[in-house]
């Protein structure tokens, strides 16, 4: 089965914000990423699901 826009990026999270597809593009683009940089990629959904990339400009 593959990935579409509206598909949950991964589990859902105990607690934060749930990641969802964009795109059809995004997911193909996810499942890349995760098959090429997985470490780097479970950091951003962290920093995503937590809202830790919200920051004001400085």
């Amino acid at each position: 089965m593959s990935t579409k826009k509206g598909d949950r990026v991964s589990v859902p999270p105990l607690s934060g914000w749930n990641v969802v597809h964009g795109t059809t593009e995004a997911a193909t683009g996810w499942e890349e990423l995760c098959r090429v940089a997985l470490p780097n990629a479970h950091r951003c959904l962290d920093a995503l699901r937590t809202g830790g990339g919200l920051s004001a400009a400085r």
